[in-house]
Protein backbone atom coordinates (compact mmCIF):
# COMPACT_ATOMS: atom_id res chain seq x y z
CA UNK A 1 0.00 0.00 0.00
CA UNK A 2 1.62 3.70 -0.87
CA UNK A 3 1.43 6.51 1.22
CA UNK A 4 -1.83 8.18 1.08
CA UNK A 5 -4.14 5.38 0.38
CA UNK A 6 -6.74 5.11 2.99
CA UNK A 7 -7.15 1.72 4.85
CA UNK A 8 -10.08 0.29 5.63
CA UNK A 9 -9.86 -1.15 8.93
CA UNK A 10 -13.06 -3.31 8.95
CA UNK A 11 -14.88 -4.60 5.84
CA UNK A 12 -18.21 -6.92 5.86
CA UNK A 13 -19.84 -9.50 3.67
CA UNK A 14 -23.24 -10.60 4.46
CA UNK A 15 -25.63 -13.57 3.35
CA UNK A 16 -28.90 -15.47 3.86
CA UNK A 17 -27.96 -18.98 4.42
CA UNK A 18 -30.09 -22.09 4.43
CA UNK A 19 -28.85 -25.70 5.64
CA UNK A 20 -30.40 -28.60 6.05
CA UNK A 21 -30.42 -32.61 5.12
CA UNK A 22 -32.66 -32.81 3.15
CA UNK A 23 -32.18 -29.17 1.80
CA UNK A 24 -32.35 -29.46 -2.20
CA UNK A 25 -30.71 -26.08 -3.57
CA UNK A 26 -32.97 -25.89 -6.51
CA UNK A 27 -35.63 -26.12 -4.54
CA UNK A 28 -34.86 -22.86 -2.30
CA UNK A 29 -33.58 -21.06 -5.55
CA UNK A 30 -37.22 -21.92 -7.34
CA UNK A 31 -39.24 -20.95 -4.82
CA UNK A 32 -37.31 -17.43 -3.79
CA UNK A 33 -36.54 -16.82 -7.56
CA UNK A 34 -33.22 -16.16 -6.74
CA UNK A 35 -29.82 -17.68 -7.83
CA UNK A 36 -27.26 -18.69 -5.24
CA UNK A 37 -24.24 -17.03 -5.11
CA UNK A 38 -23.24 -20.58 -3.34
CA UNK A 39 -24.71 -24.18 -2.97
CA UNK A 40 -23.16 -27.20 -1.87
CA UNK A 41 -24.63 -30.79 -1.61
CA UNK A 42 -24.03 -33.32 0.89
CA UNK A 43 -20.80 -35.32 0.68
CA UNK A 44 -19.22 -37.69 2.55
CA UNK A 45 -15.59 -38.16 1.11
CA UNK A 46 -13.40 -41.03 2.80
CA UNK A 47 -14.85 -41.12 6.03
CA UNK A 48 -14.77 -37.34 6.34
CA UNK A 49 -16.88 -35.21 7.74
CA UNK A 50 -20.13 -34.99 6.08
CA UNK A 51 -21.48 -31.57 4.87
CA UNK A 52 -24.99 -30.48 5.32
CA UNK A 53 -26.34 -29.27 1.87
CA UNK A 54 -26.63 -25.06 1.84
CA UNK A 55 -27.94 -22.52 0.06
CA UNK A 56 -26.15 -19.28 0.29
CA UNK A 57 -26.86 -15.58 -1.28
CA UNK A 58 -25.45 -12.10 -0.91
CA UNK A 59 -27.05 -10.28 -3.71
CA UNK A 60 -24.53 -11.45 -6.66
CA UNK A 61 -25.49 -9.65 -9.73
CA UNK A 62 -27.63 -7.01 -8.67
CA UNK A 63 -27.12 -3.41 -9.10
CA UNK A 64 -25.36 -2.38 -6.28
CA UNK A 65 -23.73 -5.39 -5.17
CA UNK A 66 -20.38 -5.04 -3.22
CA UNK A 67 -18.03 -8.30 -2.12
CA UNK A 68 -17.12 -6.44 0.78
CA UNK A 69 -19.04 -3.43 2.76
CA UNK A 70 -17.43 -0.97 4.67
CA UNK A 71 -20.57 -0.34 6.66
CA UNK A 72 -22.44 -3.71 7.76
CA UNK A 73 -25.78 -1.28 7.45
CA UNK A 74 -25.24 -0.91 4.19
CA UNK A 75 -24.55 -4.40 3.35
CA UNK A 76 -27.74 -5.57 5.22
CA UNK A 77 -29.56 -2.54 3.54
CA UNK A 78 -28.70 -3.54 0.21
CA UNK A 79 -29.54 -7.44 1.13
CA UNK A 80 -33.06 -6.11 2.83
CA UNK A 81 -34.14 -4.58 -0.57
CA UNK A 82 -33.78 -7.30 -2.11
CA UNK A 83 -35.25 -10.14 0.13
CA UNK A 84 -38.25 -8.33 0.91
CA UNK A 85 -40.86 -9.25 -1.22
CA UNK A 86 -39.87 -12.59 -0.62
CA UNK A 87 -39.84 -12.29 3.26
CA UNK A 88 -42.77 -14.88 4.00
CA UNK A 89 -41.25 -17.47 1.85
CA UNK A 90 -37.97 -16.75 3.49
CA UNK A 91 -40.01 -17.24 6.81
CA UNK A 92 -41.86 -20.49 5.96
CA UNK A 93 -38.12 -21.86 4.58
CA UNK A 94 -36.46 -20.90 7.85
CA UNK A 95 -39.37 -23.69 9.61
CA UNK A 96 -38.34 -25.90 7.34
CA UNK A 97 -34.49 -25.37 7.13
CA UNK A 98 -31.90 -23.74 9.73
CA UNK A 99 -31.75 -20.29 8.48
CA UNK A 100 -29.08 -17.52 9.36
CA UNK A 101 -28.20 -14.30 8.55
CA UNK A 102 -24.28 -14.48 8.09
CA UNK A 103 -21.58 -11.46 8.37
CA UNK A 104 -17.96 -11.74 8.23
CA UNK A 105 -16.08 -9.30 9.60
CA UNK A 106 -12.87 -8.57 8.51
CA UNK A 107 -10.80 -6.30 10.48
CA UNK A 108 -7.34 -5.11 10.03
CA UNK A 109 -7.43 -3.21 13.60
CA UNK A 110 -8.96 -3.21 17.07
CA UNK A 111 -10.74 -0.26 17.18
CA UNK A 112 -14.45 -0.56 16.38
CA UNK A 113 -16.21 -3.23 14.84
CA UNK A 114 -19.64 -3.57 13.59
CA UNK A 115 -22.84 -1.36 13.98
CA UNK A 116 -26.37 -1.75 13.03
CA UNK A 117 -29.70 0.63 13.74
CA UNK A 118 -32.33 -0.42 15.71
CA UNK A 119 -34.39 -0.04 12.29
CA UNK A 120 -32.24 -2.62 10.58
CA UNK A 121 -31.87 -4.82 13.59
CA UNK A 122 -35.84 -4.81 14.03
CA UNK A 123 -36.06 -5.55 10.23
CA UNK A 124 -33.57 -8.69 10.43
CA UNK A 125 -35.45 -9.52 13.35
CA UNK A 126 -38.60 -9.94 11.70
CA UNK A 127 -37.56 -12.88 9.98
CA UNK A 128 -37.28 -14.29 12.53
CA UNK A 129 -34.21 -16.17 11.72
CA UNK A 130 -30.80 -15.72 13.83
CA UNK A 131 -27.47 -13.26 12.94
CA UNK A 132 -24.27 -15.00 12.98
CA UNK A 133 -20.88 -12.54 12.73
CA UNK A 134 -17.88 -14.13 12.08
CA UNK A 135 -14.59 -12.41 13.05
CA UNK A 136 -12.11 -12.51 11.04
CA UNK A 137 -8.05 -10.88 11.61
CA UNK A 138 -6.56 -9.66 8.75
CA UNK A 139 -2.92 -8.67 9.06
CA UNK A 140 -2.53 -5.93 6.18
CA UNK A 141 0.99 -5.70 7.19
CA UNK A 142 2.21 -8.97 5.17
CA UNK A 143 2.56 -9.15 1.64
CA UNK A 144 -0.46 -10.60 -0.35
Amino acid sequence: MTKGEETMNHAYSVELQFTGDQLEPSEISSRLGLQPSYTAISQNLLGTRKFRPSWKYDGRGEEGYQLEWASLEDGFAFLLKILNSRKAEIIALSRQFDGVWWCGHFQSSFDGGPTLSSEILAEIAGYGIPLSIDNHFVDDSEPA
